[in-house]
């Protein structure tokens, strides 16, 4: 028996999507993959990005906003420079630029996150990377997944 409106309170139930497992897809032959992400707090900014080969670009983000932007124009005048020297870097057809879910992009996020709670410039080869992100790298690298929509 349904109590809530005896007290006039009306409840509406809504199902969440089921999770959905992601996985960070390895680049294809002859590709760099490019991962990134932006992190804007307070005033200030920083970005993250990691690249992964197997030498044709392909940039990923988990900004579908950012994608748009690039690939249809548009954005506000004061990135348009920006915006065009990211287009001019996409010479080859082959060039691909597609959207990540953030649960597949953690560790350019976590870079970028590190990035603004540092301040400053920063930069890992493969082989200093720390262990957080290496561990993060590795679970790509295996073709595991993480869980989106919890």
């Amino acid at each position: 028996m349904d109590i809530a409106p005896l007290f006039g309170i009306s409840l509406t139930i809504s199902s969440l999507p089921p999770p959905v497992l992601v996985y960070w897809r390895t680049p294809l032959v002859r590709y760099y993959k490019v991962n990134t992400d932006g992190c804007v707090k307070d005033g200030f900014s920083s970005g993250g990005r990691i690249i992964r080969d197997s030498s044709d670009l392909w940039i990923e983000s988990d900004s579908t906003l950012a994608i748009h932007c690039i690939i249809r124009g548009g954005g506000p005048w004061s990135i348009q420079a920006i915006l065009r020297h990211i287009r001019h870097l996409f010479s080859s057809e082959r060039d691909v630029i597609s959207h990540i879910y953030l649960e597949s992009n953690q560790v350019a996020d976590l870079l970028a996150s590190k990035g603004w709670n540092r301040r400053c410039y920063f930069k890992y080869s493969a082989h200093d990377l720390p262990q957080r992100y290496s561990s993060l790298v590795q679970i790509d690298r295996h073709g595991l997944p993480t869980i989106r929509g919890l």
